[in-house]
C-alpha cells in the first residue's frame, strides 16, 4: 500500500509516468489523491499481485471501513463502507475505471487484468464523482502503451482446483491483455454430490493510445468479459443448527460485459479539456432456486439484455494567477434494460404458499381451492429506462499553506418502468363441478424524476510533513424500482381476481397496489476532520467522521412465506466513526496497519411492524482491521534478485444481521501470508489466505420464512510463475 506523497517505485519496468507532483490516475483529480481533503488509499501493480489481490472485493483487507463480502455470486456484488452499503440495485461506492463510471453494480465483481494502479476514497465524492458515490470512489487505472512497454504473463495453480493463466504486450501505441480463471469450487451440494460454486471466467482488453496530428491525445480502450459460475451455498438454520448445502434446483449466473471507452485530451496554452465517452453492455442470465432446500417450490430466471452511453466533458483552464484554480464539467448517460423474470411455481410452492393461505380464509360451504396444474409461470417482464444530466465545478484557492475547496454538483435523473407480469391457471372449489381457466395481468408503466444539489467545501493545512483538513459535502444514491416484488403482487390478484370471479370475497384479502414499487434515493450529509504526517520513513493517517443519512435504502422481505424481496427506504440513520493507516519503511522492512470503526444505526424506522430506532444498520461491520509485515532481502550475486516474505491478517466485526439485532457475527481475524521469489525476468509467488481455516458466516437472509447462512471460504493457497518479457 502506499498511502502519502512520495514517487512510486519501478517494479518490473511497470512505471507510471506521473510524477510525484502530478496528477493521479484520474483526470478529476486536483491534485493526487494523498493531497486532497479526503482519506485515500492506493496500492500498485506489483503490491497487489504479491498479496493476491485480484478483484475490487479484495480491496477489503487494506481499506479501513470497507467490506466487500464473499457471499452468493458475481452478480451480489455487496458494497458496505463506513456503517452503510446496499445488497441490491444501487451501490454506496461509486466505481471508474480510466476515468469511465461502471453503472450497474452487477460488473462491480471481476477479476483484476493488468490494474496499475487503485485509488479508492472515502467520504462523499458526490461533487465530482456524482451518483452513488455516497461514501466514497475506487478509481483503477489499467496498463497501456504509455506506462509499460513489453509482454508480462502469469500461471498460477491453487485450492478448490483453481486454475488462472494472464499474459500481455504492449508496443508504443497499442496494448492486448487477456486472462482465464477456472475455480472448481469450495462448497458442496449434498443433494447431488457436487460443488455448488464452480466458475470461469475470462477477459480481453484491447488499449489503443495515439497522439494525433492536431495535439489532441487520443486513448481508446475494448475490454470483453465473460463469466459462468454457480453460487449460492446458502445452508438452512434450524434450531441453532446449520445444515448442510442441499437444495434441488438448478442455482446458476451467466453474465457478459462490453466496455469500449474513447478519451480525448486537447491541451491549449489557456485550458486543457477532456472527453470521456463509453458504451456499455451487459447481458446475463441467474437461475435461481429460491426456496434452497430439497423441496420444489419456485424458481427464478432472470435475464437482462442492458446498453449505455455515458458523456463527460471536464474543462479545466489555466489560471493567470497563482492562488487560483478549477475545473468545470458536464455528464450525461442514457441506459436501457430489458429484463425478463419469470418464477415457476412448482408442488411444494403451489400448496405452501398459494393453496395453504388461500384455503385458511375461504368459508367452509366453499370446499377447498385446487389448480389443475402441478406447476405454473408467472411471467414477469420489464422496460428499465433511466438518464442523467448533471453539471459541477470545483474551485481551488491557494493562500500560503492553505488550500481551500469549494464545488457544487447539479444533478437530474429519470427513471422509467414498463411492467407486464402475468399468469394463467386453471382453478376449482369443491362446490365447482370442472375446472376455470383464469388469467391474471398486472401491467403497467411508472416512472419517477429525482433533483439533487451537491455541495462541497473543505480546507486543508499543508504543514510541510503532513496536511489537516476539514471537509464538509453531500452524497446520494440513486433511487430504483422492486422489480423483485412482483410476483408477490400477481399472486394477490390472482387469487382476489379468482374470488371475484365467482362472486366471493375473501376475509384478509388486500387489494394489490404497485405503491412499493418504487423506493426514493439515499442521501448522506458528511463532516469530516482529518490529517496525515510523515517523516522518513514512518507515515499515517486518521480520519474522524459523521454522516447523517435520510431515506437510507434497506432490503426487505414481506412478512409471512413470501417469494419477493424488496427495497425500502428508512426514516433516519446515522454513522459516526473513525480511520487510521500507518505505514513503517526502513530498508527491506516495511509495516502496515489500517483499523476502521462505523457505530451506523437507525435513528427512525419503522416497518410497520416494529421499530428499530437505535438499533445497528445491518450487514456493515462495527470494526475492520488490517496488519501487515514484510521484508524483502535482496542478493548481489546469483540468479536470484531478491525474496521478499509477507504475513497479515484481516479482521471484520461486529456484523449485525438483521434490524431488531438478534442475530451477528462476532470479530474474526483471517490470516494471510505470501512468498515472491524475484529473477531476472520472473517471479516464483506462494499466496494463503485464511491460513488457520477459520470458520465464520459471511451472509444472512430469509426465504420462504426460512433462515439461512453462508460460511466464508475455507483455507486457500496459491502457487505460481509470473513472466516480464
Amino acid at each position: 500500500m502506499t498511502f502519502f506523497p512520495g514517487p512510486e517505485v519501478p517494479e518490473k519496468g511497470v512505471y507510471d509516468t506521473l510524477s510525484a507532483a502530478s496528477v493521479a490516475s484520474s483526470v478529476k483529480f486536483a491534485v493526487r489523491p494523498e493531497r486532497l481533503a479526503s482519506p485515500s488509499t492506493s496500492a500498485f501493480v506489483y503490491e497487489m499481485e504479491q498479496r493476491g489481490l485480484g478483484s475490487p472485493r479484495d480491496l477489503s483487507a487494506i481499506v479501513p471501513n470497507l467490506h466487500v463480502p464473499d457471499y452468493g455470486s458475481s452478480m451480489t456484488s455487496s458494497v458496505y463502507l463506513r456503517g452503510f452499503g446496499s445488497r441490491i440495485d444501487n451501490p454506496v461506492l461509486g466505481l471508474y475505471i480510466d476515468d469511465i463510471p461502471i453503472l450497474d453494480k452487477n460488473n462491480y465483481d471481476f477479476d483484476f487484468l493488468d490494474i496499475r494502479r487503485a485509488d479508492l476514497l472515502r467520504g462523499p465524492q458526490g461533487t465530482l464523482f456524482g451518483r452513488n458515490a455516497m461514501t466514497g470512489v475506487l478509481h483503477l487505472a489499467t496498463l497501456g502503451p504509455s506506462s509499460f512497454r513489453g509482454g508480462r504473463a502469469s500461471l498460477s495453480y491453487g485450492s478448490g482446483r483453481t486454475f488462472t493463466a494472464r499474459g500481455s504486450w504492449y508496443g508504443e501505441h497499442v496494448g492486448v491483455a487477456a486472462g482465464y480463471r477456472h475455480t472448481g469450487g469450495f462448497y458442496t451440494n449434498t443433494f447431488d454430490g457436487r460443488a455448488c460454486d464452480p466458475s470461469d471466467a475470462a477477459s480481453f482488453r484491447l488499449r489503443h493510445k495515439r497522439t494525433l496530428p492536431s495535439g489532441v491525445r487520443m486513448d481508446q480502450n475494448l475490454t470483453v468479459s465473460w463469466l459462468e459460475q454457480g453460487g449460492w451455498p446458502y445452508r438452512q438454520f434450524v434450531d441453532g443448527e446449520l445444515l448442510p448445502v442441499d437444495y434441488n434446483d438448478k442455482a446458476a449466473y451467466r453474465r457478459v460485459s462490453v466496455l469500449a471507452g474513447n478519451k480525448l485530451t486537447w491541451e491549449r496554452e489557456t485550458y486543457t479539456l477532456y472527453s470521456v465517452t463509453s458504451l456499455q453492455g451487459l447481458f446475463d442470465r441467474m437461475d435461481l432456486d429460491q426456496d434452497f432446500t430439497r423441496a420444489s417450490m419456485f424458481t427464478l430466471t432472470q435475464r437482462q439484455r442492458q446498453g449505455a452511453l455515458t458523456q463527460e466533458v471536464v474543462f479545466k483552464p489555466v489560471s493567470k494567477v497563482s492562488w487560483w484554480d478549477s475545473q468545470s464539467g458536464v455528464f450525461a448517460f442514457v441506459r436501457y434494460n430489458a429484463m425478463h423474470a419469470p418464477v415457476d411455481f412448482k408442488p411444494d410452492g403451489i400448496r405452501t404458499l398459494i393453496l395453504d393461505n388461500a384455503n385458511a380464509h375461504i368459508p367452509e360451504f366453499f370446499g377447498k381451492l385446487s389448480f389443475e396444474e402441478e406447476h405454473f409461470v408467472i411471467g414477469s417482464d420489464f422496460g428499465l429506462a433511466s438518464w442523467n444530466a448533471a453539471l459541477y465545478h470545483e474551485s481551488y484557492f491557494t493562500f500560503g499553506r492553505w488550500l481551500l475547496t469549494a464545488g457544487l454538483r447539479i444533478d437530474h435523473e429519470g427513471h422509467f418502468m414498463s411492467y407486464d407480469s402475468r399468469s394463467l391457471v386453471h382453478y376449482r372449489l369443491t362446490v365447482m363441478p370442472a375446472y376455470r381457466a383464469y388469467e391474471t395481468v398486472y401491467a403497467g408503466d411508472k416512472s419517477n424524476l429525482y433533483f439533487q444539489v451537491l455541495p462541497k467545501i473543505s480546507a486543508l493545512y499543508d504543514a510541510g510533513d503532513g496536511q489537516v483538513y476539514l471537509t464538509l459535502s453531500k452524497g446520494y444514491k440513486a433511487g430504483g424500482f422492486n422489480t423483485q416484488i412482483f410476483s408477490d403482487l400477481l399472486q394477490n390478484e390472482m387469487m382476489n381476481g379468482m374470488m371475484a370471479d365467482m362472486g366471493v370475497h375473501l376475509d384478509g384479502a388486500t387489494q394489490s397496489r404497485a405503491d412499493n414499487t418504487s423506493y426514493k434515493p439515499e442521501t448522506s450529509l458528511n463532516a469530516e476532520i482529518g490529517g496525515r504526517w510523515h517523516h522518513g520513513g514512518f507515515s499515517s493517517q486518521l480520519a474522524l467522521f459523521y454522516i447523517a443519512c435520510r431515506n437510507q435504502q434497506i432490503t426487505v422481505f414481506p412478512p409471512g412465506k413470501s417469494t419477493g424481496r424488496m427495497m425500502a427506504n428508512a426514516g433516519r440513520s446515522e454513522s459516526y466513526g473513525a480511520e487510521a493507516e500507518v505505514s513503517y519503511v526502513h530498508g527491506g522492512l516495511r509495516l502496515d496497519g489500517a483499523w476502521g470503526s462505523a457505530h451506523a444505526v437507525f435513528k427512525t424506522y419503522s416497518d410497520g411492524h416494529a421499530d428499530y430506532a437505535g438499533c445497528r444498520i445491518p450487514y456493515a461491520p462495527e470494526h475492520t482491521l488490517s496488519l501487515r509485515a514484510a521484508y524483502r532481502f535482496t542478493f548481489a550475486d546469483g540468479p536470484l534478485r531478491s525474496l521478499t516474505a509477507g504475513v497479515s491478517g484481516s479482521g471484520v466485526g461486529r456484523i449485525w444481521w438483521n434490524e431488531d439485532n438478534s442475530l451477528s457475527q462476532p470479530f474474526y481475524l483471517l490470516a494471510a501470508a505470501d512468498l515472491t521469489l524475484s529473477f531476472e525476468d520472473f517471479d516464483l509467488f506462494v499466496v494463503g489466505n485464511n491460513l488457520t481455516d477459520r470458520e465464520f458466516d459471511t451472509f444472512y437472509f430469509k426465504s420462504v420464512g426460512h433462515s439461512f447462512f453462508q460460511r466464508g471460504k475455507p483455507r486457500r493457497v496459491e502457487a505460481g510463475l509470473r513472466l516480464t518479457f
